[in-house]
């Protein structure tokens, strides 16, 4: 009978902590497909042979817009991978970025991933001066004292449909209520109520009603007048 005893499995146990350790080192800590969006360019990060380079996405090039986020180890050292094209975005020694195979990969390949607010940033590894950044145009950034937001990025599942996405926005939009606040209408008054714009002015209905009630108090007077001229005749 086979009896283990204690001395016997505290070192078995160490040697299943080290094959632990040397399995978590062989493995990528991190693979995740991604698709990086440049807000300098409005486009996607794109690798197409040697040619890196950040443009809008269509049916051609919307498969070597898939990126992978690959890590070794746990330091934060990050590499990015085009799965089309199977190569890496790397720096070359004029710092210009360009895609190399699997095997001219070098810590000129890799990245720290920072955050710069609500974006992220890919600054090199080798260099911590220079990071991944394109311009208006989709081209690589050289200088990086240049715009500092064309170094950014809003990194998404390549999956996503933008455009879809971006539809189905508009489309709720027009569909949802709007509020419309009107204006109060101006009440006004009658015009005879309105005063006149000229206080030494009136209305024809106004001087003929005062016409009228100056006749009336006349008239009286009149009739007195003429019984008393024919009261005399006789």
């Amino acid at each position: 009978m086979f009896i283990i005893r204690l001395p016997q499995l505290a070192v078995l146990a160490k040697i299943l902590c080290l094959l632990m350790v040397v399995m978590c080192g062989a493995v990528p800590a991190m693979v995740r497909s991604v698709s990086l969006y440049s807000t300098c360019s409005s486009g996607n990060v794109t690798v197409i042979g040697r040619a890196v380079k950040a443009v809008g996405r269509d049916d051609n090039n919307a498969p070597f817009q898939k990126l992978t986020t690959q890590s070794e180890d746990f330091s934060g050292k990050l590499y990015i991978f085009a799965e089309k094209s199977q190569r890496y975005i790397c720096f070359n020694k004029r710092w210009k970025l360009v895609g190399l195979p699997k095997k001219q990969k070098s810590p000129m390949c890799q990245f720290y991933e920072v955050y710069n607010g609500s974006y992220l940033r890919y600054r090199s590894v080798a260099d911590g001066v220079h990071y991944l950044g394109f311009n208006k145009w989709g081209k690589p950034m050289r200088n990086p004292n240049g715009r500092q937001e064309c170094f950014n990025f809003i990194k998404y599942n390549p999956h996503f449909d933008i455009k879809h996405h971006n539809s189905l926005v508009t489309s709720n939009m027009a569909t949802e209520p709007r509020l419309v606040v009107r204006k109060p209408a101006l009440i006004r008054a009658p015009k005879k109520f309105l005063p006149s714009s000229d206080g030494g002015r009136e209305t024809h209905r106004h001087r003929h009603n005062r016409w009228k009630i100056r006749e009336d108090e006349v008239s009286p007077r009149r009739r007195h007048e003429s019984r008393l001229l024919e009261a005399n005749k006789y």
